[in-house]
């Protein structure tokens, strides 16, 4: 039986997020790697192949996503050079442009194809991205992508959202990326440097080929690192990232880690 996205992160995968391009149809309000420039909308095989080469003994969950991934000519080439590797997920987040242009990835369960369907929730209505429906439960590893924002809530009062209240719902927690709320708690400095070692998604940029330390401060710039396979291997052992200064203030929401993986980053000594 094929596994689901969340059996997958508790078998120890790591996940990296690609960001193949940051052109987008779309301007969510909330999102950090964004343009409405249509530019770099093919991916250097060259350069994907030796990054995948990088990941050579380890477990990794490679979510492609931008931008927006719908846009990229060679998508379907990038997919099928992933799945060469034994040792890699794959992950597609799309705000539904996938599903309109690519159904081929809804149709292998083998790819966990992740919709962002939602632009927000009103009292009145749900601002959908594209004219899909809901995925509803299945075992095809489609899921939905729900940002619980202040309109979720004030919206899940009052209607009833019961068709997306299954296993294939994703959700995810609203935080300081939105210019109009401010998440003042704060996770515990140990939550933040366990984050910091090896955070939820660190990013190969491919705009700029390099390795980005945190997808919160892609806009604003993050730490950057050369995509060698030293630096692969190091960023896989925990032994790349260190604890930034925009840690310090980080509000991100920061999900609990295997206590193999937490073991793993305090013998690598990347927590004091």
């Amino acid at each position: 039986m094929i596994p689901s996205i969340q059996q997958i992160r508790e078998q120890g995968y790591l996940g990296v997020d690609f960001y193949l391009s940051k052109s987008c149809n779309k301007s969510c309000h909330y999102c950090t790697a964004w343009t409405l420039e249509m530019r770099n909308l093919h991916v250097d095989m060259e350069f994907l192949t030796n990054t995948l080469n990088g990941f050579d003994g380890h477990k990794v969950n490679v979510n492609l996503l931008g931008g927006e991934p719908g846009l990229i000519k060679n998508l379907k080439e990038v997919i099928t050079k992933i799945k060469e590797y034994d040792n890699i997920k794959l992950s597609v987040l799309s705000n539904s442009l996938v599903r309109k242009f690519h159904p081929y990835v809804l149709e292998d369960p083998n790819i966990y194809y992740v919709e962002h369907l939602v632009l927000d929730f009103h009292e009145d209505k749900i601002e959908k991205l594209g004219n899909f429906p809901f995925f509803a439960e299945n075992d095809m590893n489609n899921y939905n992508l729900v940002i619980k924002t202040p309109g979720y809530f004030a919206h899940r009062d009052n209607h009833d959202l019961s068709e997306i209240d299954h296993k294939n719902t994703l959700l995810k927690e609203f935080n300081s990326r939105s210019p109009d709320w401010i998440e003042t708690s704060q996770a515990p400095e140990f939550d933040r440097r366990m984050c910091a070692a090896f955070p939820k998604v660190p990013v190969i940029d491919f705009e700029i080929q390099k390795i980005r330390h945190c997808s919160k401060k892609v806009i604003k710039g993050s730490k950057q690192f050369d995509v060698t396979y030293e630096n692969l291997q190091k960023m896989m052992n925990f032994e790349l990232f260190g604890f930034e200064k925009y840690c310090i203030g980080c509000t991100e929401y920061i999900d609990k880690r295997p206590q193999e993986q937490i073991l793993r980053i305090m013998e690598a000594g990347a927590v004091l």
